[in-house]
C-alpha cells in the first residue's frame, strides 16, 4: 500500500526552522538592516582594541615583532609620573569642562527665556559656537592666546587689570584654563 504524497513532510532543519521564525517576525526588516553596520563597527572596534590589549603584553616597536613579557608595561605605566599627570590633566578637563558647560548653558536657557530686548539676537550669538567651523574657533582662539599679540593680554592691559601680556598657552596652569575656556566657548548650547 502506499503511502499518500501528502503525509510523508520534509524533516526540516534546527536552522531552516530559526530562519522562518525569524523571518516572519516583525523586526526581520529592522534586523537585517543594521547586520552590515553592526558587523563593521564589531570589526572596526574590536580588531584594534584587541590588538592594542595584545601589544599591551609585548614588547613591540615598530619594524620588529614583539615578544611577550606580561604586565611589564602596565607595572612601568602605573609608576610613571607623568601618567598620572596626564590622568589628572583628563579629568580636570573633563569635569570642569562638563560643569561649566551645563551651568552656563543652564544659565543663558533660563535667561533667554525671558522677556528680553534683542532676545533674538542674543539667542544667535549664544548658537555662534555651533555655526562656527572647529577649525575658524582654533584660529579665533589661537589669536585670543597668542604669546606676543594676544587680544585678551591687550584688552586687559587697556582696562589697568594687568600690568604686563600674558602668556596663556606658555604656562601650564594659564593652558589648562584656557583650553577649558576654548571647550566651554565651543560646547554652551
Amino acid at each position: 500500500m502506499a503511502v499518500p504524497s501528502a503525509a510523508i513532510q520534509p524533516r526540516s532543519s534546527i536552522f531552516s526552522r530559526i530562519l522562518s521564525r525569524w523571518s516572519e517576525s516583525r523586526n526581520a526588516l529592522g534586523f537585517g538592516f543594521m547586520l552590515p553596520a553592526a558587523a563593521l563597527l564589531l570589526v572596526f572596534l574590536t580588531y584594534p582594541l584587541g590588538l592594542g590589549v595584545w601589544l599591551g603584553f609585548t614588547d613591540a616597536r615598530i619594524g620588529r615583532p614583539g615578544i611577550f613579557i606580561g604586565i611589564e608595561n602596565y607595572e612601568y605605566l602605573w609608576s610613571d609620573a607623568v601618567f598620572w599627570l596626564s590622568v589628572f590633566n583628563t579629568l580636570l578637563y573633563t569635569i570642569s569642562a562638563s560643569i561649566l558647560k551645563f551651568a552656563l548653558g543652564l544659565w543663558l536657557a533660563l535667561l533667554l527665556n525671558q522677556n528680553l530686548p534683542f532676545k533674538s539676537f542674543f539667542r544667535a550669538i549664544v548658537l555662534l559656537p555651533w555655526v562656527v567651523p572647529t577649525v575658524l574657533s582654533a584660529i579665533a582662539f589661537w589669536w585670543i592666546y597668542d604669546s606676543q599679540f594676544s587680544i585678551l593680554s591687550w584688552a586687559l592691559q587697556q582696562m589697568g587689570l594687568i600690568d604686563h601680556r600674558i602668556n596663556f598657552l606658555g604656562d601650564p596652569e594659564n593652558a589648562r584654563a584656557s583650553v577649558i575656556a576654548a571647550n566651554v566657548w565651543r560646547g554652551i548650547p
